[in-house]
């Protein structure tokens, strides 16, 4: 066999590759961009815009209170609730529960860590590792997110600037219940994921 075409086409390959990375233009540094202040308490901002978004808050003096009031206050029986926070483990179903994410339909009720907030948005950052089954906060009917208020940040651009997004494979800005409204504003909650989100805050 006459391998002699191939060659020159390896050859031609070579040459337009070379001639491309010569016209490439010297890199230059991303421009710094400066963290524009957003005003008012970055707290009180979050509620607000959170609810403005139909989701709710519930304030905690500590992490623990906020677990002592999901074990004594979920309204668990004959529902099926997931959870990923370790403290709850035992009160739950598990992922080892939901070898198919598809098999997490069944799921009334998911509680999650949340990441970060966002105070200009009033959202929740969350994870794959944070949710535990992110087809969990999908498929439930309500959204439970544990968050640290330290981890509430002034603006959305604050949130880009401290998350590392490629850390996870999956990761979503929260905020509030799922929601759509066609052109004629005729709004429908839980339109494609969970008709209540609250947010415990410690």
């Amino acid at each position: 066999m006459n391998n002699q075409p191939l060659v020159h086409e390896n050859e031609a390959r070579a040459d337009i590759l070379s001639r491309i990375r010569q016209g490439k233009p010297t890199p230059l540094p991303h421009p710094d961009v400066p963290i524009f202040p957003f005003p008012g308490d970055t707290v009180t901002n979050f509620e607000t815009n959170l609810k403005n978004f139909s989701g709710e808050l519930m304030r905690f003096d500590s992490r623990s209170d906020a677990i002592d009031w999901v074990r004594h206050n979920l309204i668990s029986e004959g529902h099926t609730v997931f959870s990923s926070v370790n403290e709850l483990k035992d009160f739950t179903t598990t992922s080892a529960d939901y070898p198919d994410p598809h098999e997490a339909n069944v799921i009334d009720i998911t509680i999650g860590e949340g990441i970060v907030g966002v105070g200009e948005t009033g959202s929740v950052f969350v994870t794959d590792k944070s949710l535990g089954l992110p087809a969990a906060a999908l498929f439930c009917t309500d959204l439970y997110l544990l968050l640290d208020h330290n981890a509430i940040v002034p603006s959305i651009q604050e949130a880009y600037n401290i998350l590392d997004l490629r850390a996870n494979r999956y990761g979503s800005f929260y905020s509030g219940p799922s929601a759509t409204a066609d052109i004629e504003a005729v709004h429908i909650t839980g339109a494609q994921a969970e008709l209540s989100l609250t947010v415990l805050l410690y």
